[in-house]
C-alpha cells in the first residue's frame, strides 16, 4: 500500500549525530532518520513503519513531511520529518532493541525543548526583531558595497533574493516570511544567520557559495542549542 504523502516534498539536512530534535518555523520537530538512530533500526524499516501509519491515518498530514536528503555516496533519499505530537504517536510502533531508551530520550529533548520555548519574554521579542531588521539592513549595505567594488548596480530584486535565500535557509520555502508571527527563537536564528550572510558577502562569495554554506551554518547552531539543554 502506498501512504499518502505532504503536498511539499524540500531538500533537507540530516540532523548531526548529537541533535534529537530541533525547531522548525517555530515548532519541534524530528525525523525518520534520527529515529532509527535512537532506537538501532534501519531506516527503510522505519519508513515503511511510518508509512503504515500515516496510511490508516493514524498520523495525519497536518504532522509531518515528506523531505528529501544526500546521502554518502550522493544520492538523493526520502525521509519523514513528524511534528512533535507525530512523533510521539509514532513511536510505540516503531521497535527496535532501543525503543524503549529511544522513547525516554525523544521525550525528554522535547520538554527541554518546549521549556526552552517557554522562557521568551515580551520584550526580548522586540528588542530582537528590531535587531533582526537592523541585521538585513546591514545585509542588503554590504551587498551593495561589494558588487560596487565589483563594478556592478544592485537592484530591488538581489535585495528580495537574498532575503529569500534567509527564509529559505531558516524555513525551507524561497518566499517572503511574516517575521511579525515569528517565534523568540526563530528571531535569534535569524538574527544570526544573517550576521553570517553579511560574513560571506564581505568574503567574496558568491550567491551559490553562500547557499551551500548557509545551512551548515545553521546546523551547527542547532547543534549547541542542542548541547546546551541535553
Amino acid at each position: 500500500m502506498s501512504a499518502p504523502t505532504s503536498n511539499q516534498s524540500n531538500q533537507c539536512n540530516i540532523a548531526p549525530i548529537n541533535v534529537i530534535v530541533h525547531l522548525h518555523r517555530g515548532k519541534p520537530v524530528t525525523d525518520s532518520l534520527v529515529i532509527a538512530r535512537e532506537f538501532l533500526r534501519r531506516h527503510d524499516n522505519v519508513l515503511q513503519s511510518l508509512d503504515a501509519l500515516i496510511a490508516d491515518g493514524t498520523i495525519s498530514r497536518l504532522e509531518f513531511k515528506d523531505r528529501d536528503y544526500t546521502d554518502e555516496r550522493g544520492k538523493k533519499q526520502r525521509l519523514i520529518e513528524l511534528t512533535e505530537r507525530g512523533a510521539l504517536i509514532a513511536m510505540p510502533f516503531i521497535g527496535g532493541r532501543n525503543s524503549r531508551v529511544g522513547q525516554v530520550r525523544f521525550v525528554d529533548a522535547f520538554l527541554a525543548l518546549r521549556d526552552q520555548l517557554a522562557i521568551q519574554q515580551p520584550e526580548e521579542w522586540s528588542e530582537s526583531r528590531r535587531k533582526v531588521a537592523t541585521g538585513f539592513q546591514l545585509v542588503c549595505d554590504t551587498l551593495k558595497e561589494v558588487r560596487a567594488d565589483q563594478g556592478k548596480t544592485t537592484e530591488q530584486r538581489h535585495y528580495a533574493n537574498e532575503a529569500k535565500l534567509i527564509n529559505w535557509v531558516l524555513f525551507g520555502r524561497f518566499e517572503s516570511v511574516d517575521r511579525e508571527g515569528m517565534t523568540q527563537a526563530d528571531i535569534k536564528l535569524m538574527d544570526q544567520v544573517e550576521a553570517r550572510d553579511v560574513f560571506l558577502i564581505a568574503r567574496g562569495r558568491s550567491y551559490d557559495e553562500r547557499k551551500a554554506a548557509l545551512p551548515d551554518f545553521l546546523l551547527s547552531i542547532r547543534a549547541k542549542q542542542q548541547r546546551t539543554i541535553q
